[in-house]
């Protein structure tokens, strides 16, 4: 539970910045003639704040980390590329890897028919997971192919459940005529990517002066 107040914390001191994102991003869509409904722009900002949950779940890196060890830029001796090195030592950690990405699997063709693709999801979820596991070579955070495997496999469970139980739902979805060009085609991927980039250059900065200010007037 501290982990999830934890997050919210994070997502409501970025909210104002994530809606000068997400405005920036309707700008940008409806250039190309595409009207985004009340239910997308809600289900755009449940997706930051899932992702921002991810974000410090994990303990993704932000620029603001790059530097911070004296000895070397990143930590290769924290990097492991074996899957499974370590056996299944640890079941917890792997299943709490699937669990974590399992929403990012529902998410992605909720809000995007064009992730109505259990292959654009899974590449997508991979993606993602690759994205965080990379941004931990500058933190204190181990980078492991362990849970880059555990978060795809918690994406394409999460693709099932929405097969299952979510298809039909159309109420934050965009809704787009045509695939033309990769912002369309690949919509949830440049998303997920433009969410990524944002927490990494100014979110997990701006996360670390305010916490670092409440700290010292504490």
């Amino acid at each position: 539970m501290l982990y999830i107040f934890n997050a919210l914390e994070n997502y409501l001191i970025l909210f104002l910045p994530y809606l000068l994102l997400e405005a920036g991003y309707c700008i940008f869509y409806r250039r190309k003639g595409i009207k985004l409904t009340w239910g997308f722009l809600i289900g755009w900002q449940l997706l930051a704040c899932l992702m921002t949950a991810v974000f410090s779940i994990t303990g993704a890196g932000g620029i603001n980390d790059i530097g911070r060890h004296a000895d070397s830029l990143i930590r290769l001796e924290e990097i492991n590329l074996i899957p499974l090195r370590w056996g299944l030592g640890s079941p917890f950690g792997l299943i709490m890897n699937i669990i974590l990405f399992v929403p990012v699997g529902i998410a992605l063709p909720v809000l995007w028919k064009s992730s109505h693709s259990l292959k654009r999801t899974v590449i997508t979820g991979f993606l993602f997971s690759l994205l965080i596991e990379t941004s931990q070579l500058f933190n204190w955070r181990a980078t492991d192919i362990d849970d880059l495997l555990m978060n795809t496999l918690g994406a394409a469970a999460g693709y099932g459940i929405f097969a299952l139980c979510f298809r039909k739902l159309t109420l934050f979805q965009m809704h787009t005529q045509k695939e033309e060009g990769f912002s369309l085609k690949y919509t949830g991927l440049c998303t997920i990517l433009l969410i990524f980039l944002f927490y990494f250059f100014l979110g997990s900065p701006l996360l670390s002066y305010v916490w670092n200010t409440i700290y010292n007037i504490l």
